[in-house]
């Protein structure tokens, strides 16, 4: 086996090694921070590109709430052009998923079932959720 058949075939082992490596665990951490549902990822893929996981799901919106973050996020922060079709799935995901309805559902606690955040009301007033 000449040196040049060797070269070929590491560079050939470590192609394949990067093709079917399984994702990062900081990646796959991420992805699994987001509840399940379709266009996860390409949530995931869009949002943590600028933001951590964090800044995304502590929010709770409409989707025209979510649309009107997109179009801003656009305008003014640099946020590349969706397709119609990754807008849609995206606005889909987010709504469904991160929407005032899904923060009003209620969670498992040790105490039993919350009935969601109205019910640990603290404050008299109440303010729109952080655009970013």
């Amino acid at each position: 086996m000449g040196l040049e058949a060797v070269r070929d075939f590491l560079g050939a082992l470590i192609l394949a090694q990067i093709i079917i490596a399984p994702l990062d665990p900081a990646e796959r951490r991420v992805s699994e921070d987001f509840p399940p549902g379709k266009g996860r990822q390409l949530v995931v893929d869009t949002c943590t590109a600028c933001h951590s996981a964090k800044l995304v799901l502590q929010n709770r919106m409409t989707r025209d709430n979510w649309d009107e973050t997109i179009t801003w996020m656009q305008k003014k922060q640099g946020l590349w052009e969706l397709t119609k079709e990754e807008r849609s799935s995206i606005l889909d995901y987010l709504s469904s998923v991160l929407g005032v309805e899904a923060g009003k559902q209620g969670r498992e606690t040790e105490q039993g079932i919350s009935k969601g955040p109205e019910e640990f009301k603290m404050y008299r007033y109440d303010y729109k959720p952080n655009p970013l």
